[in-house]
């Protein structure tokens, strides 16, 4: 059979893995590059930071610099919801509104083939009564009639940010203020003034009866994050008393902001290990990709492997099974990854280079050596 012949049986999956390579292969490129950008930025950062006491009077000639300092957060006034006697001294609270709304699921029915050989297709509909954080428009639904939901949230989900948050005599940044993300509940101790609100679980309801809500009615619970007194650790520009992202020379900026006590070293130990688990999970993905392309593209190598006793010695099976199509996929990452690495770690990146050339330089060493033995 010759090529021509062998693309046309296989063209669309062989056309769907070249594209799956595509992706697969910008995935991982933009994946390395991310990485060296970020693991050099951290490098210049670390190189450039200068840590400050948090006891100590405001030092001007730190300012424009990247400072390190861990103390008490300090965050003056209250944030508070008076309509539910909310009152916390919090960096950041949060408001969670969910509306009791018409949800609507369906089901897809086959009833196998009809008279005319022609499968028939049905769908089944279902609604359900729920709580959502996020408005659904009942005017998509497949039965209107009966399921309305409102057009809007009479209150809407938020977060309050702390005007002024000090650690120390040092203010952070909005930036800075917004990486506190960690929310613990809270609840007020007093019922609030308005009686159609009733409580429960730490819950706002704005309803008749909790437990048989109608549409429409809401919700409320609240979360505050960087509770006062707590301590945290800080790695940013200092910029007019203020702690900023700093931007490196590599286009990255570095702002690093973590609960407790940590060191110079440690708080960038711990991004880098954070760094780490996302670039891996990133690469998992890349190589899934790049697996399945090559398991669309078999069908065609296999042709190729077979017609061309250059390409056979590369490979260990010419019927392209399980096992040879996760080798070649993962050679090809390890290419990916190694040339993006070589220009920066030539030992990392040429060590990657002949591991993904390997498996491919040990099948032709086998096929030579076999073709000396017949000789």
């Amino acid at each position: 059979m010759r090529f021509m012949d062998a693309l046309k049986s296989c063209w669309v999956t062989t056309l769907f893995g070249a594209v799956l390579l595509l992706v697969g292969s910008t995935v991982l490129i933009w994946n390395e590059g991310r990485t060296i950008r970020i693991l050099l930025s951290l490098d210049e950062a670390l190189n450039d930071a200068v840590t400050v006491s948090a006891d100590s009077p405001y030092e001007k000639q730190y300012e424009g610099r990247l400072v390190h300092l861990n103390g008490a957060l300090s965050t003056g006034e209250p944030l508070t919801e008076p309509d539910y006697n909310i009152q916390v001294q919090a960096v950041n609270l949060k408001r969670r509104v969910q509306m009791y709304q018409w949800v609507e699921e369906s089901v897809e029915n086959r009833f196998g083939e009809s008279v005319a050989t022609v499968e028939t297709e049905d769908r089944s509909y279902f609604y359900n009564r729920e709580w959502r954080d996020n408005l659904i428009d009942s005017r998509s639904f497949y039965i209107r009639t009966g399921h309305h939901n409102p057009t809007s949230f009479p209150i809407d989900s938020t977060v309050h940010l702390s005007e002024h948050v000090h650690v120390g005599p040092y203010e952070l940044g909005i930036v800075a203020k917004e990486r506190f993300k960690t929310f613990q509940e809270v609840t007020s101790d007093t019922r609030p003034e308005d009686p159609s609100v009733r409580m429960h679980s730490g819950l706002y309801y704005h309803c008749n009866d909790i437990w048989n809500p109608e549409i429409g009615d809401i919700r409320i619970q609240f979360a505050y994050a960087g509770l006062e007194g707590s301590y945290v650790t800080v790695v940013g520009k200092l910029e007019n008393g203020k702690i900023v992202p700093y931007e490196s020379t590599h286009y990255r900026k570095v702002l690093l902001v973590e609960p407790g006590e940590h060191n110079l070293h440690e708080i960038f130990r711990m991004e880098h290990q954070q760094q780490r688990t996302t670039t891996w999970g990133i690469r998992f993905i890349g190589w899934v990709l790049l697996f399945f392309a090559t398991v669309c593209c078999a069908t065609i190598m296999q042709h190729l492997a077979r017609e061309h006793r250059f390409l056979r010695m590369f490979f260990p099976d010419c019927n392209f099974t399980l096992s040879t199509n996760v080798m070649l996929s993962f050679s090809v990452a390890l290419v990916i990854v190694s040339i993006a690495w070589i220009v920066h770690r030539p030992w990392l990146g040429g060590g990657l280079l002949f591991a993904a050339m390997s498996p491919f330089l040990y099948c032709a060493r086998g096929i030579m050596g076999s073709y000396q033995r017949m000789d």
